[in-house]
């Protein structure tokens, strides 16, 4: 088996899940998302990987983002607030919630969902307030922007193997931040499936550079100029992705990389 072929198996491994099983607690989460955001709610967008085209098994079988109207808790709290409020909502529900640094991670069953509060701008645009908790701050953001570019980008493989490999290795990489970051680093590169292997391994090695590495560039949310989605990681944080992309990238099989 040559390298594509090996990666493709890889893919093929861990496809994400059907949902067909779990739509009725899907359909039931959804109604008490609506109940919990009561006047606020406007709706429940899919967002994440498998809007995007890019889950894997490994990590959580859906992204919703519960859109809130602008004017929610404005005078009381604000973001942060909502944030919390549904923290503690989401803990009265399920026995496993986990926060995360605009979303929160439940389970029912073997079903992983992360669930991120919003609250949209006044205009007439998809443009969303999130709540950064890593930084106790908020930003402005626009998914939709997010799921057109990533999709639509011809780097949905590449980005796929990239992120078993950053779930094998339980590294600490966002996967906005993730996908972006593939996107620059293969900017000219092959497009070309037969290349995948090429590709993944290119990236890897950038990532694994003591100079001129690409996690010290600066990448910006193609949504909101002031969000550096390159600061959601810190300097420790991309010295373990370096460290973990040398390991890599001295190995001699793929079978070592991703398995």
């Amino acid at each position: 088996m040559d390298s594509n072929m090996y990666l493709e198996s890889i893919l093929n491994k861990y496809a994400p899940r059907s949902l067909d099983s779990h739509t009725p607690n899907i359909l039931l989460l959804k109604a008490d998302l609506q109940k919990w955001a009561s006047s606020c709610f406007i709706s429940t967008l899919n967002s994440g990987s498998r809007a995007k085209g890019t889950a894997i098994s490994l990590a959580s079988d859906v992204d919703y983002l519960i859109s809130l109207t602008s004017s929610c808790n404005a005078n009381n709290g604000g973001l942060k607030s909502i944030y919390d409020s549904l923290h503690t909502f989401l803990k009265g529900k399920y026995n496993s919630v986990r926060k995360q640094n605009v979303s929160f991670r439940i389970k029912f069953g073997e079903l992983e969902v992360d669930i991120t509060p919003a609250r949209k701008q006044s205009s007439n645009t998809n443009d969303h307030w999130l709540y950064v908790s890593k930084l106790d701050t908020w930003r402005q953001t626009n998914i939709q922007k997010h799921i057109t570019d990533i999709s639509g980008c011809g780097r949905s493989n590449e980005i796929k193997l990239l992120k078993i490999w950053r779930e094998l290795n339980q590294l600490d990489f966002p996967s906005i931040y993730l996908e972006y970051l593939t996107i620059n680093i293969l900017s000219g590169k092959w497009k070309d499936p037969t290349k995948l292997a090429d590709n993944v391994w290119y990236v890897l090695q950038e990532l694994s550079k003591d100079t001129s590495n690409p996690l010290n560039c600066r990448i910006v949310d193609p949504a909101n100029s002031a969000n550096i989605l390159s600061d959601l990681l810190n300097l420790a944080e991309k010295k373990t992705i370096i460290s973990k992309a040398k390991i890599a990238t001295g190995k001699q099989y793929w079978s070592e990389i991703v398995w």
